[in-house]
């Protein structure tokens, strides 16, 4: 039965791939700044660019600036787009892999929530747990078309070490498969960290209380991710990087939080008959992490700040005030409460009713249900707390969601047919799908706080792409001799994407400049007089309908210094001025 639903979901998809072709084009010039970074990044590789060379030169030129982006999703990429482009023109094949790879990812998550949860609460459980995949639209959008960013196939790793850790069967295996899931998610990226990190140590907790199969599991999991991270990292990191700590990427501080874990919990399984108890393993697992983050102090002090460590005060104050995605919970509500009950209130929801109904059903459930929902609700509430932190976080609950879901309706099919709970409880089922939950909240979103105007201190004027993110726009930038362009944030990696020209301004923190230029270049004449200075930029893009930041208002107005000369000409989507640089020296 499991196999045919999951063949259902996987036709959801492909009709939805279908679907979604003819308009894939408009979807990808209006997408994610991710998105198309990543396109630009995997034509920069494909078009020669060392493998190890990841900076992006058409940000900044000629230096460029440093990424903190994996190659190897780069690869995976390259494996559809290169076929592609035996077949189609180029422009096409493009298109064609936008809309494959984020639904092949989907197809492998769905059958990874389709066959986990199906093992442990059953085929019904399972088709619960894929309707909340599909629905929901914060985890459903990670792996629609044109996502190509790296989240989808994080999330796909975190799911699938969660999974080797919660269903029963072959410890061993189940453990190398979770420690290269780890790996390479950790190889992409480190958002999933907190989650990957959570996953072997309830495993080494079920170990010091002699749970079967977790000695084996570790075992498994600590060498399988001690080889694998070193050969990720040595696979996309030059030789000469190898030494340079880095706070954003699998770099020598994660390796050594890594080999810290490692040891602290495989110890108390190779020395498990000298080690008896769980009070002296858990002592044991404590000081060998003490030990050893004591001993790593030096490389890991610095990232204590996380992934901004490097990133000027100015400018960390700019990204997180001034960035939707890095906003608290209390932040998004005043700004976007339509984008916060989106993301947080399904997954909320499905973990309190998931919470409650294990509490009730506790005695009831076998040995690993308990422990599947156990790592799942721990796993859910880190990712809450983290969330409440940085609304983004969200996507760490992710992993946890399926297993909870399916406990839903495991614990709904357990109430009689004749019970008069049976009606509430399947309403209660309903009413907390991801579809329902957003509906509603929307609803009581517009109702109590309806959408705020934009103004300069908004954040949420970071976020609308206007109008220049258009074929058109595109095209009148595209017809000018090549070029450095200034413009606000969100429109950097679009003319990347659909231009020759380089940027002066990209959203990528490692470099405070491009981040600086795109947010506060364009508040004040001061401001823009120091961006353009310093990015030796052409000309200055504004959209005709520039979200309001104060400068850029003037300028549109007409009323422009004397080292800004307008030249529009016939375009009707963009307004375009020359940097007069001369001019520009000699400004008071």
């Amino acid at each position: 039965m499991i196999i045919w639903i999951c063949i259902g979901a996987i036709a959801l998809v492909i009709l939805n791939a279908v679907r979604t072709w003819p308009e894939v084009g408009s979807l990808l010039i209006a997408s994610d700044n991710d998105d198309l970074m990543r396109l630009v990044e995997a034509r920069d590789w494909l078009g020669g660019q060392g493998w190890f060379d990841t900076r992006q030169y058409r940000v900044l030129p000629p230096e460029g600036i440093s990424m903190h982006w994996s190659r190897y999703v780069d690869a995976g990429i390259a494996a559809i787009l290169v076929p592609a482009s035996w077949l189609l023109p180029m422009q096409q094949a493009e298109l064609l892999t936008v809309v494959v790879w984020p639904s092949l990812l989907a197809c492998l998550m769905i059958l990874l929530i389709g066959f986990g949860t199906n093992r442990l609460f059953g085929p019904v459980a399972a088709l619960g747990a894929l309707v909340v995949f599909l629905t929901w639209s914060k985890l459903r959008g990670e792996f629609t078309p044109p996502r190509i960013d790296h989240h989808g196939l994080q999330m796909l790793c975190a799911t699938a070490a969660m999974f080797c850790a919660a269903v029963p069967g072959r410890a061993v295996m189940r453990g190398v498969l979770a420690g290269l899931a780890t790996a390479l998610s950790l190889a992409i990226g480190l958002e999933m960290l907190p989650v990957l990190a959570l996953i072997p140590a309830w495993m080494a907790l079920r170990h010091a209380y002699d749970q079967p199969q977790t000695g084996p599991w570790l075992t498994g999991f600590g060498i399988a991710l001690g080889l694998g991270a070193l050969g990720l990292f040595a696979g996309q990191t030059p030789v000469s990087d190898w030494a340079t700590m880095r706070c954003d990427a699998l770099a020598p501080p994660v390796l050594a939080l890594a080999a810290t874990g490692i040891v602290g919990t495989l110890v108390p399984v190779l020395l498990a008959y000298c080690l008896q108890g769980p009070l002296v393993r858990i002592a044991t697992m404590g000081m060998l992490a003490a030990l050893g983050l004591w001993l790593a102090a030096p490389i890991l002090t610095p990232c204590m700040a996380g992934p901004y460590a490097d990133v000027p005060p100015e400018v960390r104050t700019l990204i997180e005030s001034r960035m939707v995605e890095a906003l608290s919970a209390v932040e998004m509500f005043d700004v976007r409460p339509d984008i916060l009950l989106r993301a947080l209130i399904p997954a909320v929801v499905i973990l309190v009713l998931a919470l409650a109904t294990t509490v009730a059903m506790w005695s009831r459930l076998q040995s690993a249900q308990r422990s599947a929902l156990t790592l799942a609700l721990l796993i859910a509430l880190a990712g809450l707390a983290v969330s409440l932190h940085q609304v983004r976080a969200a996507t760490l609950m992710v992993p946890a969601l399926p297993v909870l879901t399916a406990s839903l309706v495991h614990a709904f099919l357990q109430v009689p047919r004749n019970s008069v709970l049976r009606l509430p409880a399947f309403a209660a089922l309903a009413l907390a799908t991801p579809t329902a939950v957003e509906e509603a909240g929307t609803y009581a979103a517009r109702a109590v706080k309806p959408m705020p105007v934009s103004s300069a201190a908004s954040p949420s004027d970071q976020v609308g792409p206007g109008n220049c993110r258009s074929e058109t726009a595109m095209a009148e930038l595209a017809d000018l001799p090549r070029s450095t362009l200034f413009s606000n944030l969100n429109l950097g990696p679009a003319i990347l994407a659909y231009t020759p020209h380089s940027v002066a301004s990209a959203p990528y923190h490692r470099s405070p400049e491009a981040f600086w230029n795109g947010i506060a270049g364009l508040e004040s004449d001061t401001n823009l007089r120091r961006a353009l200075t310093a990015s030796r930029a052409d000309f200055v893009v504004l959209c005709a309908a520039e979200p309001p930041k104060p400068y850029a208002r003037i300028l549109l107005s007409g009323d422009l210094p004397i080292w800004l000369t307008e030249d529009t000409g016939d375009r009707s989507a963009v307004r375009l001025y020359r940097v007069d640089r001369a001019l520009l020296a000699t400004a008071p």
